[in-house]
């Protein structure tokens, strides 16, 4: 009922082109069916041996999803987590997850979280996984906080995530050993946070470790 009285006082609108839509969050088919591109990242050889199942994109990063993940990220703004929620959902084909076990979001610094209050990875996604019914688990951690990979070149990225992240509780390894694991993130850059997790992933045991975001310029 609330929900009517609200999508009546302020009528829902596609977050790209701001036409009429049916929900909050929903994008039209238009739309849709121009932003969501899935693809396959190309990946060196580091990538590809931590990556046996690759590393998958749903978008480009470019406006209007740049925009919304900034919104959602920095501003809070509800509006913006819906659409990607949305998005994420229209994007996973239910055959792309047969053959996952777990899934993996990239962890915040704690200090980040406090701040944030959320961690986007464990946001934009966890929606999507249960309806799928696979479980989500923070398993990893960061052990200290980095510097902002933005504007940093590859080396300087690969140099400032080294050795960040661990298994959040050793309690919690046997949730990684001998499954198939799909680690989960909003943005893929050079890749470098990306394999610091992976190699973590591997050293607790997991049988495969594949890999999906929202948007990406990597080609």
């Amino acid at each position: 009922m609330i929900e009517a009285i609200l999508n009546f006082l302020f009528p829902p609108k596609c977050p790209a082109c701001k036409g009429d839509v049916e929900h909050n969050g929903q994008w039209c088919g238009t739309c849709l069916n121009k932003i969501l591109n899935p693809r396959q990242l190309p990946l060196d050889k580091e990538l590809r041996q931590l990556f046996n199942g690759g590393v998958e994109c749903l978008s480009d990063y470019e406006d209007p999803i740049k925009k919304l993940i900034a919104d959602a990220k920095f501003e809070k703004k509800k509006h913006a987590v819906k659409a990607l929620q949305y998005f994420v959902e229209q994007g996973i084909g239910q055959e792309e997850l047969e053959n996952i076990d777990i899934v993996v979001p990239v962890p915040l610094h704690q200090r980040k979280i406090k701040e944030r209050g959320f961690n986007q990875s464990m946001l934009f996604f966890e929606g999507t996984m249960a309806k799928a019914g696979i479980e989500m688990w923070e398993v990893l951690r960061r052990v200290h906080e980095t510097r902002p990979q933005f504007g940093l070149k590859f080396a300087e990225r690969k140099a400032n995530i080294k050795g960040a992240f661990a298994i959040a509780d050793k309690a919690q390894r046997h949730l990684v050993k001998g499954k198939r694991v799909l680690l989960v993130d909003d943005i893929f850059t050079t890749g470098a946070t990306f394999a610091e997790c992976a190699k973590v992933l591997q050293a607790a045991g997991a049988k495969s470790i594949a890999g999906l975001v929202i948007a990406s310029n990597h080609r």
